[in-house]
């Protein structure tokens, strides 16, 4: 499995490195681990941004959007 610091997953998905960090306080996404002070993810995360993209575009809250996470 890819590791990715917040950088790199803030670079490919186009997603804010704050929002990401907000998106973990919610609970939306998980890191796997720290690389000093930064924050790793596994790839899947890239897909993980996409859907809530797509659920904001719909027009889905963020609590709407985590309980369809389940």
């Amino acid at each position: 499995m890819k590791v990715l610091d917040i950088s790199e997953v803030a670079r490919a998905s186009g997603v804010p490195a704050s929002t990401i960090r907000f998106y973990e306080e919610k609970g939306l996404v998980a890191s796997i681990g720290r690389r000093g002070a930064r924050r790793l993810f596994g790839q899947a995360i890239i897909e993980r941004l996409a859907l809530i993209a797509l659920g904001r575009a719909a027009g889905f809250s963020l609590d709407e959007i985590l309980a369809m996470f389940g």
